[in-house]
């Protein structure tokens, strides 16, 4: 079948595209006669197929070459700037801020058509590195900021590891640290209504440490047997000097106190303060009444300290003629002004009139 708008080729003999042989063209159609190519005479002219405008193909059309993609240079460039300023410790926030952006232009650089996808991939790598690397070197200065600060108050705390000057060692004492606490007196009982009670005595040898009340004086009341009855806690800032303190046992039940046992902070838990800074009480005199089967005692307090001291906590002690420790009590202040005096009341259980009591104020 012929174009158109081509003429069909008169009769004759043309060439066979297929066989390779000259096949007769009638001029209207093919036929099924063939015969071999005869040589061509040299008169410089091809002969050419009647169908072959007809029959071939079109040539194809050349691809159209893609635009410049914009938006992926934009993309990479900023990925690319954001990784240098991730790698810098003083510009961290700038690269930060980059490296998404850059991220995110990368992804729509890649989704457009008909742009080269290979800079918006560039970029989206380049972001997701330089993220990382951002996170490294963050992560480095902060180690070596917590670093420094620790090497610091180790410093404040304990000063440098210089060594100094023989004259200069040999003029200045060497400062003793702080020893445990000593125990003292003790004394336990039982009243009539089956409640023990305890007074042990401790002192704190340190003229330049207290113990804070975060630490605590513990008691433990057993049997003969050795079997724990109950057990006791106070609470309170352990001042420089001797002191008693009292307490009870609510949980002994139809058991009998044998024994006590102490225990209290150690000298590792103790906090400095010179005497001279710390401050002090002063007990005033102690005057004692009988009703019934308490005696009511009444007296006063003294601090020297530089604040107002809330709640100062006053143990009783009551000793008979022969000095032996026969009961206990203790009661509180609402408030010690500083460098001032505040008045305090107690009454002790079943304890003789003639009793000595004397009082020891705690923090």
């Amino acid at each position: 079948m012929s174009d158109a708008t081509t003429p069909p080729a008169p009769a004759g003999w043309y060439p066979d595209r297929i066989t390779g042989q000259e096949r007769y063209w009638d001029g209207t159609t093919w036929t099924v006669h063939a015969r071999p190519v005869a040589p061509l005479a040299d008169t410089g002219a091809a002969i050419v197929s009647p169908v072959a405008t007809a029959v071939a193909e079109p040539s194809a059309e050349p691809a159209p070459k893609m635009s410049r993609n914009i938006l992926g240079i934009v993309a990479l460039a900023v990925s690319a700037v954001g990784f240098i300023f991730a790698c810098i410790p003083g510009a961290l926030i700038v690269g930060w801020v980059l490296l998404p952006i850059g991220f995110v232009l990368g992804i729509v650089a890649l989704v457009q058509k008909g742009k080269p996808k290979w800079l918006g991939l560039t970029a989206i790598i380049v972001s997701i590195i330089g993220t990382i690397v951002g996170v490294v070197v963050f992560f480095s200065l902060a180690a070596g900021a917590v670093s420094d600060a620790l090497n610091d108050a180790v410093l404040e705390d304990v000063g440098t590891s210089e060594v100094a000057d023989d004259d200069s060692a040999q003029d200045e004492p060497a400062t003793a640290g702080p020893v445990d606490l000593v125990l003292g007196e003790q004394a336990w009982g039982m009243d009539s209504n089956g409640y023990g009670w305890y007074a042990v005595e401790v002192t704190n040898p340190n003229e330049d440490y207290v113990f804070t009340s975060l630490a605590s004086i513990e008691v433990e009341a057993y049997d003969a047997a050795g079997v724990l009855l109950d057990t006791d806690s106070t609470y309170g800032t352990i001042l420089q000097g001797t002191s008693m303190y009292v307490g009870r046992f609510l949980q002994i039940g139809a058991g009998a106190i044998d024994h006590i046992e102490v225990r209290g902070p150690q000298a590792s838990a103790a906090t400095s303060s010179p005497l001279n800074e710390t401050g002090s009480f002063t007990m005033g005199q102690i005057t004692s009444a009988q009703e019934y089967d308490w005696v009511t005692t009444t007296g006063t307090v003294t601090s020297n300290f530089s604040e107002d001291q809330e709640m100062v906590r006053i143990d009783l002690v009551a000793r008979d003629a022969a000095g032996t420790i026969i009961g206990v009590d203790f009661t509180y202040t609402d408030r010690v002004p500083a460098g001032g005096t505040a008045a305090w009341n107690s009454s002790l259980w079943e304890i003789p009139i003639d009793s000595t009591i004397t009082a020891f104020p705690h923090l």
